[in-house]
């Protein structure tokens, strides 16, 4: 049912990349976001330099440089990822006004790219509980997440849970011939997008089930291929195909459930 890839230790991984939406011209202060890094998640962080205009540092080997830009990020590319923020109906309203951004980057390495992208959490949230923030922005998933709501859902994080609503867009559409939903991120973690289109079962069912689906394939590093089955249970047989992507460009796995 599932098709299993071995992780390719030392493979080079790709940058990750986040902004943390600012409402003042620039309340990063590092010593405050050290502390916290420090208290909330016991882990050190190394040869830090520089300062509230641009600091880096390391965490478990990992380079993470974090770069004050003294003006807005810019209009249009909040309002076009807004359209399709299911999350926060609110975000050109609330973002209208806000002063400069901080990024975020963990530069290209050779470590496991989800332990990766929970250190990326990690950093996000201390940033976003020292700083007068309003919430996140990651282009690349086309993703924009209210400080709160960033924090809640990383906190859920463990072993067992990745905060995939934090790194992957979970994206729908409704129309006449039945329901659909997609992903965009997957290709961050060297993975096909996937797509379930024109279901006849509901929002909610697709979308749990896209979630958990995908959970899945990150968690086991599982690579699916055309002509195979997937599914949550023994009893579930959920045909897979690959072809031209229907909501994300380039080819992608559709699950027909």
């Amino acid at each position: 049912m599932f098709w299993k890839s071995k992780k390719q230790d030392g493979k080079e991984r790709k940058i990750i990349l986040g902004m943390v939406i600012l409402q003042d011209d620039n309340s990063f202060d590092t010593k405050a976001f050290r502390k916290d890094f420090k208290d909330n998640y016991r882990k050190t962080i190394n040869k830090p330099s520089g300062d509230s205009s641009s600091f880096a540092f390391k965490v478990d080997d990992e380079l993470i440089v974090i770069g004050h830009m003294p003006i807005p990020i810019p209009h249009g590319d909040i309002e076009g990822t807004a359209k399709y923020a299911y999350n926060w109906e609110t975000a050109l309203e609330d973002l209208k006004n806000h002063k400069s951004h901080l990024i975020v980057s963990i530069t290209s390495g050779g470590q496991d790219q989800i332990k990766r992208f929970k250190i990326f959490t990690q950093v996000i949230c201390s940033l976003l509980r020292t700083t007068n923030s309003v919430g996140v922005y990651k282009g690349n998933q086309s993703l924009l997440i209210p400080k709160n709501d960033y924090i809640k859902e990383a906190s859920l994080m463990t072993n067992d849970y990745l905060p995939l609503n934090l790194w992957i867009y979970f994206g729908y559409r409704v129309t006449d011939n039945g329901n659909s939903s997609y992903t965009y991120g997957l290709k961050e973690f060297d993975k096909n997008e996937m797509e379930i289109i024109d279901s006849a079962k509901s929002i909610a069912e697709i979308s749990k089930f896209l979630f958990n689906i995908t959970h899945y394939v990150l968690d086991y590093d599982v690579t699916f291929k055309d002509g195979q089955t997937c599914g949550m249970s023994a009893n579930e047989i959920i045909p897979i195909s690959f072809s031209k992507g229907k909501f994300v460009d380039g080819d992608t796995l559709k699950l027909a459930y």
